[in-house]
């Protein structure tokens, strides 16, 4: 097809493409997904915070629910205030929902399925953004890809309540283009109560975003707003927030006494980084598939292990951005840009977007991400545009780094002189690591040319191969990330699955109590149904944080207490003990026992762990076989 074939076609009325968008990233979701489902006997575990808070907060609050048990949670650290604890994991977000409709011990199983979704859903609201902005609905299909595989979506497969924020973002931007330039009511609130009930945190940096994007917008005249408009602009703000009530109110109860939000950066700390491995890991991020949460490979220095750096667009990574600043001088797009641009290399603008904690966080990225992907495809659109300047310098910077951190030399441990900055280790794991994720930034160059080849040609044929080469790049690259992040699991079969997902634990024993676990996986005593003094929980009552700050012992994102302090565990009714280490008893260095007073349990001896396969898992393996 020509460009003067393709012009009559842009006459003609588009056929839309939500559902084709949709249906093609759930496959391309399900090819990330189900192998590992396959292997982990129909469940998906990952690793980290995935698999020791994302699958027991999951299927504790569904029998929580589902029992009207919704006032307090003893399951939750030392107990805690149920809704307030968990509304900025899983309350607010339809998919936990969505389970509901199932029994509780299916909960474990849904975790793959509903992943799956999320990127579907991320793909259809990146479409509905996009398309306000672009001739061709294939255009609009290709940035809603983009922007659900992006390295941000990959990357936060770690934080699985995080995909929420990327699912309702565009629909905020969509309701106050529908408000501003078609004086569409309602939407607006609409979509600010959604994103405001779905995940507060990332609310807060949505509403900045949102200011920016609106005046932005307005000062560039791209848009014309007359004063009553602006009037009902604000007041949807407020009415969206105000139909979040029920759900803010509690959340923010009990995140006001959490020393995490009362610290703001002050002096040096707010202007730079205390580490400039921070600067090149921002740009890094960008140009390559994203590094695993705590596993860094490119910067091991740069101290950011859990901060949610991802932005790469699969195949295209940041050509439009380059071809964009260059070609598109005063567009308001390029202003919104630059000054993300601006707030990611600024610590107190960076900040704001989470509430000022002074902790490095980048999970606001998926918001400039959202407008690469657009201005890429809307680029794509203008037959006059030349990709080369962008590609050009996507290339130079991408080689670059893979050049530098792959070549300079350094010295090790040893003294002995060594080439590759990347994180060393005896194994050479992240070697590896290191040059698969530049393997695939690099094929990704040479995939591009050949597109904006096509392009000149044939537009109908580069959208379809482009949109062909993003599914089988996120399928790469997501798979790769995925297969990694998993062999720093726990032992998947025994621990993970048998343990804990299946695991049972008997006491016979009628009075209140709580356990204590040595040694082993975080929120054991949630998996088991078991109050614990051992709780990783970013959100707990206000009491708990004082409580903890009272007897001097620290608590941010995890009680944990020392077993200096041995009376703590009499103090609050630990009555038993799992121990899953091979030492006969829990002792000092002296050999004195830390915690005399407790019945030491030993998993081999009086802890039951059933083997029972519920009905869905005996289906599952049928269906397998």
């Amino acid at each position: 097809m020509t460009f003067s074939q393709s012009k009559q076609m842009l006459l003609r009325p588009q056929k839309e493409k939500r559902l084709f968008t949709f249906l093609v990233a759930l496959f391309t979701a399900a090819c990330l997904f189900v192998p590992y489902m396959i292997m982990s006997e129909g469940y998906f575990t990952f690793y980290g915070d995935f698999n020791v808070q994302q699958i027991p907060f999951y299927q504790m609050c569904h029998q929580a629910i589902r029992t009207g048990d919704v006032n307090w949670s003893w399951l939750t650290d030392l107990g805690s205030d149920f809704v307030g604890s968990y509304a900025f994991y899983l309350l607010g977000s339809p998919f936990f929902w969505i389970t509901l409709l199932f029994p509780n011990s299916f909960v474990p199983y849904l975790m793959g399925p509903l992943l799956i979704l999320k990127f579907a859903c991320a793909a259809l609201t990146g479409y509905l953004y996009i398309r306000r902005f672009t001739k061709t609905a294939y255009a609009a299909s290709l940035g809603g890809l983009l922007y659900a595989f992006s390295g941000f979506s990959v990357y936060n497969i770690f934080f699985n309540h995080f995909h929420e924020a990327i699912i309702a973002f565009p629909l905020l931007l969509l309701g106050v283009e529908l408000l501003i330039t078609e004086n569409r009511r309602g939407v607006f609130a609409l979509s600010v109560a959604f994103c405001a009930i779905t995940n507060y945190f990332f609310f807060f940096g949505m509403v900045v975003f949102c200011v920016i994007y609106f005046f932005v917008r307005l000062f560039s005249n791209a848009i014309k707003v007359k004063f009553s408009r602006f009037l009902v602009f604000a007041f949807e703000a407020v009415l969206g927030l105000a139909l979040s009530a029920a759900l803010l109110v509690p959340a923010l109860n009990a995140i006001m006494g959490n020393s995490r939000i009362t610290n703001i950066l002050m002096g040096w700390n707010g202007i730079t980084y205390g580490k400039e491995q921070i600067y090149l890991n921002v740009i890094q991020c960008f140009f390559f598939p994203p590094d695993l949460p705590a596993r860094p490979v490119f910067f091991p220095e740069a101290n950011v292990k859990w901060s949610s750096l991802g932005g790469w667009l699969p195949v295209f990574s940041m050509t439009g951005f380059f071809t964009w600043f260059k070609l598109r001088e005063k567009s308001w797009l390029k202003r919104v840009l630059a000054i993300c641009v601006l707030c990611a290399m600024v610590p107190i603008l960076n900040s704001a977007f989470y509430a000022f904690n002074t902790s490095y966080y980048a999970r606001w990225f998926y918001m400039p991400v959202l407008l690469i992907a657009l201005a890429t495809v809307m680029l794509t659109e203008d037959k006059s545009v030349d990709f080369g300047v962008g590609l050009r310098w996507t290339a130079a910077i991408t080689i670059a780094i893979v050049a530098v951190i792959g070549f300079f030399p350094q010295k090790n441990s040893d003294g002995e002189i060594i080439f590759g900055l990347y994180t060393q280790s005896e194994n050479g794991m992240y070697i590896a690591r290191f040059w698969i994720t530049a393997l695939i930034a690099l094929v990704c160059l040479p995939m591009q040319k050949l597109l904006f080849e096509t392009l000149k040609t044939n537009r109908a044929k580069f959208y379809k191969g482009a949109i062909a080469c993003v599914c089988l790049i996120s399928i790469l690259y997501g798979n790769v990330f995925i297969a990694l992040g998993r062999t720093h699991s726990y032992e998947i079969k025994d621990v993970m699955i048998d343990s804990l997902i299946e695991g049972e634990v008997y006491f016979d024993d009628e009075s209140e109590f709580r356990i204590d676990v040595y040694d082993g996986v975080d929120n054991t005593g949630m998996y088991l149904g078991y109050p614990t003094i051992n709780a990783f929980h970013s959100v707990v009552s206000p009491s708990i944080m004082e409580f903890y700050d009272y007897i001097g012992i620290e608590r941010s994102v995890a009680s944990r207490p020392d077993t200096d302090y041995p009376a703590i565990r009499s103090m609050l009714s630990v009555k038993y003990l799992i121990n899953r280490t091979d030492g006969d008893s829990f002792v000092d260095e002296d050999g004195k026992t830390l915690m005399p007073d407790y019945e030491y349990i030993k998993p081999a001896a009086t802890i039951i762990f059933t083997k029972i396969r519920i009905m869905c898992r005996t289906v599952f393996r049928m269906i397998i076989i």
